[in-house]
């Protein structure tokens, strides 16, 4: 069984690509919704995040999330930190997910993580899909979607490792800046590549 690990920057359409091969029948675990699971009230990750941050960032039971993006967004330390207890869980959540598919006698399951290169699990999987749209058009997206100004979008672009710099690491390239047909017609073919 193959384990690919999918990623791309923000706006790169990585969702619509997920959601297209989960169609497939093909299982894709989402790394985005269990860091937020793995923390939700009454968990032992939320419990770990309390005590290494303090129980001001309890709010409603579950975590502040607005409050602990302030601190750990200025504070490198505290994003380590933060990460290790939230990281470590999602894994475990991955291992697990593997394991599942493994079972099911999947030829290939997808891990969907936007920060797969940047937090070193691109080691952890057999192949690098990323999902790749030119930086103007990525500007152009990113003001579109969440309706900033350019100076905007380019900061928040600026927080991130470019997509340019992710090709390096990438099996496949899955150029996205064409129509959406194209894009998963292409992915398809990456699909049937491995099933076979």
């Amino acid at each position: 069984m193959k384990v690919i690990g999918l990623t791309g920057g923000i706006a790169s359409g990585k969702s619509t690509v997920a959601q297209h091969i989960r169609q497939q029948g093909i299982p894709v675990f989402d790394a985005d919704a269990v860091s937020k699971a793995v923390v939700a009230p009454g968990t032992e990750g939320l419990e770990k995040v309390i005590a290494a941050f303090g129980k001001e960032y309890l709010k409603d039971g579950g975590l502040d999330r607005k409050k602990i993006a302030e601190v750990v967004f200025n504070n490198k330390e505290k994003l380590k930190l933060l990460e290790s207890i939230i990281l470590t869980r999602v894994w475990e959540e991955a291992e697990q997910a593997i394991a599942e598919a493994k079972k099911q006698n999947s030829p290939m399951i997808v891990l969907d993580v936007p920060l797969l290169i940047e937090k070193d699990w691109y080691k952890k999987v057999d192949e690098v899909w990323l999902v790749y749209i030119s930086p103007e058009e990525q500007i152009r997206r990113v003001m579109l979607r969440d309706g900033m100004t350019r100076e905007q979008a380019k900061a928040r672009m600026a927080n991130q490792m470019s997509t340019d710099e992710k090709r390096k690491y990438a099996n496949v390239v899955i150029d996205n800046g064409g129509t959406l047909e194209k894009t998963l017609a292409f992915v398809q073919k990456e699909i049937e590549k491995i099933r076979k």
